[in-house]
């Protein structure tokens, strides 16, 4: 029997700038990679140039909506110059969405800053909160016409992890003080920013935004009561602190959904995971495969808030791609469960349109539907022809 979406649901792939569009020397992330000594991103997926080859490629995978970062480190390169040529790259790329049909879902902030940004710290210093207003308003003010979702800033939580606590991403510092302080700076940035677009919509007459930030939700379990108490502080330091604080300056929840983790505790070992996975492999990322934690982490956010629920990424990196297929199957299933019970899901966007830069992963992690062929040509991956069939039927088998 087929599971049939709500007619108007928004069907998606999400993108980040630095990831895919290259060539791009003004981010603290370039720094990062000579610093490091890791693989570089080079000019990506060239999707700077190449951005409507994209679109052809959102558009044969039958997509009516797109997420996507616009790149601060190219927008002001320096502090104070607006880089108008960039600027106009967006305005283009919005053109030939609005063209085709497809619905802009725009992120200001996916991990990657300017480097004179990050000289001041980055997100531990209040200065920061002025400039991510500033920048705010000049993107809004020149490219907001065109779209009413906005992400401000993504996985706030995992951005602050890995750069304060971990130190895998820059500035690669470890100090909890500092992680704290660099959420609120991030949950004060999101506030001026929310308040930021509702005053240029609100002045020029446009149709009320839709703003929200994306969360990046673990779902864990405990497999006996300690466990249990030392997830329900994880979840309120990780997944619920920064949504608590910023609950009346969003529109909707965005959510991320990737990570399961089940918990046990023993006397020898303090706490640790033990791990089974629905699928036969762990991803190239190591991270476990449990379609269930969409269910899950919907179910769970939308009990707390009570708002409109977008799927803002959830993808797998494998060389296999046939388990991709399935992966996404098994998922969606999930998340139709969640609509039948009346849960106001009302899009879903799979992590990544094409093989790209990921990280501190380089260009091992294979996350996208499609990918760059020898030639530089873009390929649709049978997972892709898939996704695309769903899309059409909007429902699955």
């Amino acid at each position: 029997m087929n599971k049939v979406f709500p007619k108007d649901f928004k069907w998606g792939v999400a993108t980040s700038a630095y990831q895919i569009e290259g060539g791009n020397n003004f981010s603290d992330w370039a720094l990062w990679e000579e610093k490091m000594g890791i693989e570089k991103a080079g000019k990506a997926c060239n999707s700077y140039i190449e951005y409507e080859k994209d679109i052809e490629l959102l558009k044969k995978l039958n997509l009516n909506t797109y997420r996507f970062s616009i790149e601060w480190s190219r927008i002001e390169p320096k502090e104070g110059e607006w880089n108008l040529e960039a600027l106009d790259y967006y305005k283009s790329l919005l053109k030939k969405l609005k063209i085709e049909g497809i619905e802009p879902f725009v992120t200001l902030f996916h991990y990657s800053l300017p480097q004179w940004v990050s000289e001041y710290k980055s997100f531990e210093t209040k200065k920061i909160i002025n400039y991510f207003k500033r920048f705010t308003e000049f993107v809004v003010e020149n490219l907001g016409m065109d779209v009413k979702y906005w992400i401000t800033i993504n996985e706030p939580t995992v951005y602050a992890s890995l750069g304060y606590i971990s130190k895998q991403w820059p500035p690669g510092k470890k100090s909890y003080i500092k992680y704290f302080r660099v959420i609120k700076n991030l949950e004060l940035s999101h506030i001026v920013s929310y308040k930021k677009i509702n005053e240029i919509y609100k002045k020029y007459g446009w149709d009320k935004p839709s703003i929200s930030i994306a969360q990046n939700n673990n779902d864990m379990v405990g497999k006996d009561i300690p466990s249990k108490i030392y997830i329900y502080f994880l979840k309120r330091i990780f997944s619920y602190s920064f949504l608590n604080k910023v609950k009346d300056y969003i529109d909707f929840i965005g959510l991320n959904v990737y990570f399961y983790t089940e918990i046990e505790f023993s006397l020898f070992k303090g706490f640790s995971s033990n791990l089974e996975n629905k699928l036969p492999e762990n991803d190239v990322k190591g991270w476990k495969i449990h379609p269930l934690s969409m269910y899950s982490l919907v179910k769970d956010v939308y009990n707390r808030y009570k708002k409109d629920i977008y799927i803002t990424e959830n993808g797998i990196s494998l060389i296999n791609d046939e388990k991709r297929g399935i992966y996404i199957k098994e998922y969606l299933e999930y998340l139709f469960k969640a609509i039948e019970e009346g849960i106001p899901v009302k899009g879903y966007f799979y992590w990544t349109l094409v093989d790209n830069f990921e990280w501190l992963n380089g260009y091992k992690a294979k996350f996208g539907l499609c990918y760059l062929d020898e030639s530089n040509k873009r390929v649709i991956k049978n997972s892709g022809k898939y996704y695309a069939s769903i899309v059409k039927r909007n429902s699955i088998d």
